[in-house]
């Protein structure tokens, strides 16, 4: 049913930037071929999720009906409501790591290179009013304060970042892999 959907997303795709697209412009945007896009347009007018009109004798005219609509717009929610629980479980585990780190006694976080979710540790340290600093370069001394926790972001170099890890610190994407695991995302 998915692929389904897919197919359906392109071909309104299709239609929205070419809106007298033949069954071959459709075939070939689907990466299908002609025979299999005639099948997949039959199986969805059945399903009441296109419609099609005689333009001339031999060229049809497809649309995407309000039924076919209404399952592109139910695959919309479908992915933002999976994203949702995603980044909710992210959060979740960040905010475990730092609260585990604050209970532990550490007064500070310290994020070693850039991450795409900063945001969620430097909210997860807001929540534990723990001040968050950042630091672009390892360094010669690195993990040096025994009263920080150490977290690595995913944009760090592996040498740098096995290097950061023999020394104590926790790799953001490995915290948010094991939730993820955890939770069977």
């Amino acid at each position: 049913m998915n692929s389904d959907i897919a197919t359906l997303e392109n071909i309104a795709n299709t239609l929205k930037a070419e809106p007298l697209a033949n069954q071959r412009t459709l075939a070939k945007n689907a990466d299908m071929s002609v025979g299999l896009m005639n099948a997949v347009l039959k199986r969805f007018v059945e399903r009441g999720w296109i419609m099609f009109t005689h333009v001339t004798k031999q060229k049809f005219s497809y649309a995407i009906t309000p039924q076919g609509l209404a399952e592109l717009t139910e695959r919309g929610k479908n992915f933002a409501l999976r994203t949702f629980r995603i980044a909710n479980t992210y959060n979740e585990a960040v905010l475990q790591l730092v609260s585990s780190a604050k209970q532990a006694g550490k007064t500070k976080v310290i994020l070693y290179g850039e991450s795409y979710v900063k945001f969620l540790l430097e909210y997860a340290c807001k929540e534990a009013s723990l001040p968050l600093e950042k630091k672009e370069d390892v360094g010669e001394n690195p993990c040096a304060e025994k009263s920080a926790l150490f977290v690595l972001g995913e944009n760090l170099s592996g040498e740098d970042s096995a290097r950061l890890l023999s020394l104590g610190a926790v790799s953001l994407l490995d915290v948010l892999y094991q939730k993820e695991s955890e939770m069977a995302i």
